[in-house]
């Protein structure tokens, strides 16, 4: 057996994940893209996921199985995959998506071929309750530019479905390590995953292949916060990781400047409407 690290790493965070990760798995080993490792960690599931990932393993050596001793948070258990990871690319793939066989090819030839994109995107198609709806991609060629009109038009551009792109896994991993340690929430993490890319134009996109991205509703049921004193904590964190992130950038003064008044905007939209915070708020006061 060769000793040579993949190329490719794939993270995959499991919690209960049997109703998909079939589908999810499946569309995986069809790759053309052969040169990779599937990293799964198990949150200490209650149903049979683990078992149906033994059976995959089992059958294909580049599935590699860990299993926690205690439930360590979603965003831990993203942040644990990635630690194990040792190819050149890393992908996060959820239980619950899927994509064209050929999407880790697409991706890496993205990659291979310029040094300045740290992260590959494709086509993504939202499903729901087998529904398909595309998004359409305007990305303009990625240069690595950190002036304020680049990263703007990159930033409202942004999917959160992007999380699930091809990364370098050195700039995935700073940026998960980065959340963990300053980002005490769910709600809007995968934003801050993408920001420090995003924000210095460093993503390109194919148009030569697809992302299946299911929604289902159980983040904005479970993890999006309600009272508005834990939506203010929320937006301030969000805001905060941000500014301090492209402020690290070798952006030109104003454009810093500039970035700092439109992230209460940005913060705003990918966290909670600071109007709805306010309403939310004036009705809790009402006698």
């Amino acid at each position: 057996m060769s000793n040579e690290l993949p190329l490719i790493s794939i993270g995959m965070p499991l919690y209960n994940a049997e109703k998909h990760i079939r589908q999810s798995l499946d569309s995986l080993l069809r790759q053309t893209h052969t040169n990779f490792e599937i990293i799964i960690s198990d949150n200490c599931s209650t149903d049979n996921t683990v078992g149906i990932v033994q059976e995959y393993a089992a059958r294909d050596s580049r599935l590699k199985l860990y299993q926690q001793s205690e439930n360590i948070g979603p965003i831990p258990n993203f942040q644990y995959v990635l630690q194990k990871a040792g190819g050149a690319y890393f992908m996060w793939r959820s239980y619950d998506d899927w994509s064209d066989d050929n999407y880790l090819e697409a991706l890496g030839q993205l990659l291979d071929r310029d040094s300045s994109i740290d992260l590959a995107v494709a086509n993504i198609v939202k499903v729901k309750e087998s529904e398909q709806k595309p998004v359409e991609l305007y990305i303009e060629k990625a240069n690595g530019s950190t002036s304020f009109s680049s990263s703007l038009h990159m930033l409202k551009q942004s999917h959160p479905g992007w999380m699930y792109g091809l990364f370098r896994r050195k700039v995935a991993l700073a940026a998960i390590n980065d959340v963990v340690e300053n980002f005490p929430h769910v709600w809007g993490w995968d934003h801050l995953i993408l920001f420090p890319t995003v924000s210095r134009n460093r993503v390109a996109a194919s148009d030569d292949t697809r992302f299946f991205q299911r929604e289902t509703g159980i983040s904005h049921s479970r993890y999006r916060p309600k009272l508005p004193r834990e939506q203010v904590s929320l937006a301030t964190d969000f805001y905060q990781v941000c500014l301090r992130s492209y402020q690290k950038s070798d952006a030109p003064f104003l454009a810093k400047l500039a970035m700092a008044l439109y992230l209460l905007r940005y913060t705003s939209s990918k966290t909670e409407k600071f109007t709805r915070i306010l309403r939310i708020a004036l009705k809790l006061r009402k006698p």
